[in-house]
C-alpha cells in the first residue's frame, strides 16, 4: 500500500488548490489509504483559528482540521512553526526543522503538491 504525502503550499482562499488538496486527502483516507499532510508558505494561514472567509471564499477550511482524526489522518507537519502565532493556531501539527522537512519528502511513495 502506497503512503501518500499531500503538501499544501497555497493560500486557503486565494484559489481552490488548498481545498482540492484537503479533498484528495479525505478521499484517499476514506479508501483506507495512508495519507499525511504538510503545510508551508501561504497554506499556514489554514491553521489560524480566527478565520472569517467571505461568501466568495467558500467554506471555512479550518473547520476541516478537527475532522481529520476521523479519517485517520494524524500526521500534519509544518515547516516553519514560528511563522504562525503559537497562541492562535490549530494545535494538531508537528513542527519540523529544515533538515527534517527535506528528509520528509523522501519517506513517501507519492507526493502531491497543492
Amino acid at each position: 500500500m502506497k503512503h501518500t504525502l499531500i503538501h499544501l503550499n497555497s493560500s486557503p482562499y486565494a484559489n481552490l488548490s488548498c481545498k482540492e488538496g484537503l479533498d484528495l486527502a479525505l478521499v484517499l483516507a476514506t479508501f483506507e489509504q495512508p495519507v499525511d499532510l504538510c503545510l508551508s508558505g501561504s497554506a499556514l494561514a489554514l491553521l489560524n483559528n480566527n478565520q472569517l472567509p467571505t461568501a466568495e471564499h467558500g467554506k471555512n477550511l479550518h473547520k476541516l482540521l478537527d475532522g481529520l482524526e476521523f479519517y485517520d489522518i494524524e500526521n500534519i507537519y509544518i515547516k516553519s512553526p514560528s511563522s504562525v502565532g503559537e497562541s492562535q493556531h490549530w494545535q494538531g501539527t508537528k513542527p519540523l526543522n529544515e533538515a527534517e522537512w527535506h528528509a520528509l519528502f523522501s519517506q513517501y511513495q507519492q507526493v502531491f503538491r497543492f
